[in-house]
């Protein structure tokens, strides 16, 4: 860590692990696999992909063909496979990174011929399924045992599977109902390997784990569903760029929102909007100092927050010391719950310009 890094994104590796061992347990004979799309949540892909590799996970899945080969260096023999679909484009990164493709759509089959080797030996491919989202995917209904020979006459199919759409929900029907279209669609392939819970469906019990679960944010500690065992692996420290004395009547900030009741020491901290530390925030959101909270005063601007240390012991913030302005006690879901947004949006947008630090 250098002394002029002016935002710090501090990531435990050991909270990460510990939280996929966490869902292994709970996924009981399933396998449990890894996400690490959107550089695994802000937290660093590559560096997430080999310590979940030491620990013994051996499928991660990306969104795109470019992530799955990025991780394939820190991925030993895993399986990875991608969302998006097969597009001919992708072709070569495929053969070069031995990637797993989705099939999403009947056009996708056809470009299976592309990728079958001198050897004659059939492509891996995922399939995904559309249960009720709408999204990505084979509707539901389209894979009948026709279709499915066609499938299995073109590739090697690892997995077929879908994504619940309401799995944070409990009290929703629609998980229950995307279940039983998938237990429709894959009698279909009886001998495929099955998926359908992420981070919520593998908290829903073992009714959604099918052969494989495929957790993304509860690996980083925030389960979508209320769960015990599960630690945020993120603490984001911003800088104290200066420290002010200000007067009672003085405002701060853009547009002179904030306006001071008293005389004031206020200090300036790296981490803005550009950071993803979200001008919602403004006149309302907080940053700590140990066991100390300061309010953020004023509007958040691009690059920087000012923060209230009025009661604060003189001379115990200077300049170059680190603030946090997420850490596990006042994590993402809180700057969530105050900039009207959810925790994964926080997460993927605090990675743009802060230095990351693996503890």
């Amino acid at each position: 860590m250098a002394v002029f890094d002016r935002l710090i994104a501090e990531i435990n590796r050991d909270a990460i692990i510990r939280n996929w061992q966490r869902l292994d347990q709970l996924s009981g004979q399933a396998q449990t696999a890894a996400v690490v799309k959107a550089d695994a949540y802000g937290h660093g892909a590559e560096a997430v992909t080999a310590a979940l590799y030491h620990a013994g996970c051996r499928i991660f899945f990306t969104a795109s063909a470019d992530e799955a080969a990025a991780i394939r260096p820190h991925a030993g023999d895993s399986v990875i496979g991608y969302y998006d679909g097969l597009f001919a484009g992708d072709i070569d990164l495929i053969k070069n990174f031995d990637l797993t493709p989705s099939i999403n759509d009947a056009g996708q089959v056809a470009l299976l011929d592309q990728l079958h080797d001198y050897g004659g030996k059939k492509p891996s491919v995922m399939v995904q399924i559309d249960t009720g989202m709408n999204r990505l995917g084979l509707d539901w209904r389209w894979l009948t045992e026709t279709n499915a020979a066609g499938l299995l006459k073109s590739g090697d199919i690892k997995w077929v599977y879908s994504h619940l759409s309401s799995a944070d929900d409990p009290s929703s029907d629609l998980s229950e109902v995307q279940r039983k279209r998938f237990c429709d669609a894959i009698r279909a392939l009886p001998k495929t390997p099955a998926s359908l819970a992420a981070s919520g469906g593998a908290l829903l019990g073992s009714d959604y784990h099918f052969d494989m679960i495929r957790p993304g944010i509860a690996l980083y500690g925030y389960p979508p569903l209320p769960s015990e065992g599960f630690t945020p692996a993120l603490t984001l420290k911003g800088r104290v760029l200066q420290i002010r004395h200000a007067k009672a009547g003085e405002y701060v900030g853009y547009n002179a929102t904030y306006q001071l009741t008293r005389d004031s020491v206020l200090a300036t901290v790296a981490g803005g909007y550009a950071d993803g530390l979200r001008r919602q925030l403004s006149n309302q959101g907080q940053v700590w100092y140990g066991k100390r909270a300061a309010p953020i005063l004023g509007r958040v601007s691009m690059d920087t927050h000012v923060i209230d240390i009025t009661d604060w012991p003189e001379g115990l913030l200077g300049s170059l010391d680190y603030l946090t302005l997420i850490n596990p006690d006042h994590d993402a879901n809180v700057m969530a719950l105050l900039s009207d947004t959810i925790c994964y949006d926080v997460l993927t947008s605090l990675g743009l310009r802060a230095t990351r630090s693996y503890v």
